[in-house]
């Protein structure tokens, strides 16, 4: 009985034909074909479907996970995939086994090649299954990104870097895992810097050097990631404020942080050069410069120092100025005091001036403290700098406005010979007096090239100068602060305070006369600006010169009158209010009479002949004459009595005979005093 020929089935052959009939090798080539057929079946229905597999897990494996989320909706499909892969595998694996085992006629040998090769085909499409589902599903690298400033220019310090990890915080959250907080470490020294609710952080580099930055994400689950990034900054020059300067307004350089740290190492003189020409605009020796920009554009500022150890140091960047971004809303700020150059510490006192009903005012000062809000703020400046202070004002409709005040903090000017010149003593850095007070004071020193002036006290009654000298009027009691401020050529800056103590007075009305006393005629001068009565408001001066200068005079707190006659005036000042309350002043003003000196002229003096008239005038004489007498030296003399001054002060005389005439003039007061005056009259 023939047999039918058996399959190689998984590399095993069948038994060989011996005792086969002689058509055996037709029938051996036939079931050699049918095997072929059934080999190249089985590969096309299984191999092409583990092919695509294989390139699908790949394919996943290498776009997950996937940072930004475009791919991670094919996570669940994988799962679903790799599970039914798996249980296939592991299924053609079992049958396949079995079908080796169960084979007759194999040796050992061939059964172990084919467990082998089964092996080798089965293996890649369980592993894959279950390691393409574990790799994708892992949680994608969590970046700590540079925002600003573009990492395509080159890290200059001073500078500021913003870090963000909102793209951490995004993936975390697609895994639904909130960050409950961030916990920055800027400086890269082990410790966190700060401590925010949002994902952005910024840190402000003024040296060079390598920084390893890292946050760490406290998240919902209890958990927390943290995230690394080393900064490294090649080099570092001159820093300026604000971070983008503009155009007309100023800036504000440093070498502040260029200096090294060395007791012996000493700046003797810093060179600025601003319009890239070679020639320095500006010599100082202070760590800091202001400077304002005429135009937008970019601008190579230049910086040299010398050293006291005959080294230099140069640097320089370019800066692009551009211009200001227009306000939505018109703001300004004023200060308390308005001159804003002082040595250290120094207040001030900031208001923000606008019409435009607020929402909040952040107030940066420039000097690492916290920000502040309120539309009045102080604060007091303690290290020598030049402070730019910003206002940010927010409107309710959103719109943000912006507002700058340079404070420049200097070194203190001392000047050990400053003494005072004026109406008040100043004793102690103090002056007491009465009120109303009238302050004029003059600052002295032999100390050159020192500038001073006055800040103009807000609460004085009254200021005219403050311009070295200051004038000012202080009505009402209370103490009060005079500042001088002084400017050297070097920039040393001195503000000195002045107490005035202003007591309360006894005489609310009281005027001041000038001259107090003189010889008739006098003009004398009266001020009566000084009075006042408390709570009531002054609206009528009325003034009486004596009984004898007549009615009384109705005016303002300035009058002036002329006193005629010797005497004694008592002049009384009477101030009126609104509410019909009056005080009155009286002073005295003495009116001596002149000095008695006789003087007269002559009508001629040349080409007298004979017979000559002559007008002979006494009114050069001085002094209240009651008589006159001349003698002609012709033998004849005149006399009269004087009732009148201001009149007939002039005689006539004819002289009939040529000669040599000694005329005389000889007047007497009603004291009994006289006085003489002779003149020689020669008669042809």
């Amino acid at each position: 009985m023939d047999r039918e020929p058996t399959t190689n089935v998984d590399g095993i052959s069948p038994a060989s034909n011996e005792g086969a009939p002689p058509n055996a090798p037709q029938k051996k080539q036939d079931a050699t074909g049918a095997a072929s057929s059934a080999r190249f079946a089985l590969v096309t229905l299984i191999g092409i479907p583990y092919a695509l597999y294989l390139f699908w897990s790949i394919f996943l494996v290498t776009v997950l996970p996937d940072a930004s989320g475009k791919w991670e909706f094919l996570i669940p499909y994988e799962r679903l995939i790799a599970m039914s892969g798996g249980l296939v595998f592991l299924l053609l694996g079992f049958v396949a086994v079995m079908r080796i085992g169960k084979a007759s006629g194999a040796t050992d040998t061939i059964r172990y090649g084919g467990f082998i090769r089964i092996a080798l085909f089965i293996l890649p499409g369980i592993s894959m299954s279950g390691f393409t589902p574990y790799w994708i599903s892992q949680e994608p690298p969590l970046p700590l990104v540079i925002s600003s400033p573009s990492l395509d220019n080159e890290l200059v310090a001073p500078i500021s870097i913003s870090y963000s990890a909102e793209e951490a915080a995004s993936i975390l959250k697609r895994r639904g895992i909130d960050t409950k907080a961030y916990k920055w470490d800027l400086s890269g020294d082990g410790t966190y810097d700060q401590e925010t609710v949002t994902p952005e952080s910024t840190a402000y580099y003024d040296r060079q050097g390598g920084y390893n930055v890292r946050v760490t994400l406290d998240l919902s689950d209890g958990t927390s990631r943290t995230l690394n990034r080393r900064v490294v900054i090649p080099k570092a020059v001159f820093s300026y404020t604000p971070f983008f300067p503009i155009v007309d307004e100023p800036i504000v350089f440093s070498i502040a942080h260029l200096i090294p740290e060395e007791r012996n190492y000493e700046v003797r003189e810093v060179q600025w050069d601003f319009d890239d020409d070679g020639i320095p605009d500006e010599t100082t020796t202070s760590m800091d410069m202001t400077h304002t920009f005429l135009r937008t554009g970019p601008q190579r500022v230049s910086v040299t120092i010398l050293n006291s150890n005959q080294t230099q140091l140069q640097f320089f960047r370019v800066l692009n100025i551009q211009k200001p971004l227009p306000n939505p809303f018109p703001i300004s700020i004023e200060t308390i005091p308005t001159f804003l150059e002082s040595p250290p510490p120094f207040q001030v006192v900031f208001r923000l001036e606008t019409s435009e009903p607020l929402q909040d005012v952040q107030w940066n000062f420039d000097d690492s403290s916290p920000e502040e809000t309120g539309e009045r703020v102080g604060h007091t400046f303690r290290n020598r700098k030049v402070y730019q202070v910003t206002a940010r004002a927010r409107n309710n409709n959103g719109e943000i406005a912006k507002a700058t005040k340079l404070i420049k903090i200097v070194d203190k000017l001392n000047i050990g010979d400053l003494t005072f010149e004026g109406t008040h003593t100043v004793e102690a850095d103090l002056i007491i007096a009465e009120a109303p007070v009238a302050i004029s004071l003059t600052p002295k020193t032999i100390t050159p090239l020192i500038d001073f002036w006055w800040e103009a006290p807000s609460n004085a009654s009254q200021v005219t100068s403050t311009d070295t000298t200051l004038k000012a009027v202080f009505r009402d009691e209370g103490e009060y602060t005079l500042v001088l401020l002084g400017k050297d050529a070097e920039g040393r800056v001195m503000r000195k305070p002045i107490k005035l103590q202003v007591k309360p007075k006894t005489q609310f009305v009281t005027f001041a006369l000038k001259p107090a006393q003189g010889i008739a005629p006098l003009t004398v001068q009266f001020d009566a600006s000084e009075s006042f009565i408390p709570g009531e408001t002054i609206n009528g001066f009325i003034w009486t010169f004596g009984i004898k200068e007549g009615p009384q005079t109705f005016g303002d707190g300035h009058a002036s009158h002329i006193f005629t006659q010797p005497g004694e005036y008592i002049v009384s000042l009477t101030v009126r209010t609104e509410t019909g309350r009056s005080e009155t002043a009286s002073k005295t003003v003495v009116v001596r009479a002149p000095f008695l000196d006789a003087c007269f002229t002559k009508s001629r003096s040349t080409g007298i002949k004979a017979p000559a008239g002559i007008r002979f005038f006494w009114d050069c004489s001085t002094g209240n004459p009651t008589s006159v007498l001349w003698n002609f030296g012709d033998g004849s003399e005149s006399e009269s009595e004087t009732k009148a001054p201001q009149q007939d002060r002039y005689t006539d005389h004819v002289f009939e005979k040529p000669g040599v005439y000694s005329v005389q003039l000889t007047i007497e007061n009603s004291t009994g005093s006289k006085s003489t005056s002779t003149q020689i009259i020669t008669v042809e």
